[in-house]
């Protein structure tokens, strides 16, 4: 399994995909702050003159669409870095980048007949499926980090703020590596359930397809149609992943909080549990 693991984690590294993916998160990550420095401090001018309202992500969380709160508060100050990122963990942005470099890295070795190499040596197949989920988790895991660093690089400088940096708030830092934490088991999950719909229908494009659309928010038809059809107000997205994640931020309460870990880990096991079963009946060699 270890040595499972190493090779998964090296064909990572040297697959050109997922290098020039990784390359053009971190490329949007410095793009991204130099656009909400920007808009902030337009923001700031327009608060201070009192001709704009500030709106908070609770209430664009049932739209279509992804978006990003713009940090600054109704005083017309600009909030800390890890409520810059925190946001951005909520929007969808970064999962987007990450779910295409995922179901690419996947599927690569199904396509080219590596894996009928190394099927046979294992003892059970769903051993290669949870290798590979492994090096998807540390592929997840270092974009999240990377983007932090590249983005609060870029407002640290001044790239992205014109007229000075921004603070980090390593004061806010417990609260930050919690929603890290719990972002990062929602998009596992996520992913784990793109990967089941890649590996059931053998194609990378409706992998990429169906979690593009999830983000952003064409689950939220079914929802109308739903209530429309049995004449009920039940919304069950509040029961999607992508519903749960567009929720987690540094303000949100202790409830939200429990929720979204409760969905997480569900759907992180059922979808692991539905993604070893196919991998152990499906013929590989």
């Amino acid at each position: 399994m270890l040595n499972l693991i190493r090779m998964n984690l090296f064909k990572m590294v040297h697959t050109k995909s997922i290098i020039v993916v990784f390359a053009v998160l971190m490329v949007f990550s410095n793009i991204s702050s130099c656009l909400t420095a920007d808009e902030s401090q337009e923001m700031v001018k327009d608060i201070q003159k009192g001709e704009v309202t500030l709106y908070s992500s609770d209430d664009l969380s049932a739209s279509f669409g992804i978006y990003v709160d713009t940090p600054v508060r109704s005083d017309g100050t600009l909030k800390e870095y890890v409520y810059v990122y925190c946001s951005d963990l909520n929007s969808g942005l970064l999962l987007l980048f990450i779910l295409i470099g995922a179901v690419l890295f996947f599927r690569g070795d199904e396509k080219n007949g590596f894996i009928k190499n190394i099927a046979g040596q294992t003892k059970h197949k769903y051993n290669i499926l949870l290798s590979k989920l492994v090096a998807v988790g540390v592929y997840t895991f270092v974009c999240m980090l990377c983007y932090m660093l590249i983005g609060y690089l870029s407002f640290a400088t001044g790239v992205a703020l014109v007229d000075g940096g921004i603070s980090f708030g390593i004061e806010y830092l417990p609260e930050a590596i919690k929603i890290f934490a719990l972002q990062y088991l929602l998009y596992m999950a996520f992913i784990s359930g793109l990967l089941l719909i890649t590996e059931v229908t053998k194609s990378t494009a409706v992998g990429i397809t169906a979690g593009s659309f999830g983000i952003m928010g064409f689950g939220m038809l079914f929802v109308t149609i739903s209530q429309k059809v049995f004449n009920t107000d039940f919304d069950i997205s509040k029961y999607y992943i992508n519903t749960n994640i567009s929720k987690v931020n540094m303000d949100a309460g202790a409830d939200i909080i429990k929720f979204a870990l409760v969905i997480g880990i569900v759907y992180f096991i059922i979808y692991n549990a539905l993604n070893i079963l196919w991998f152990s009946k499906k013929d590989i060699v």
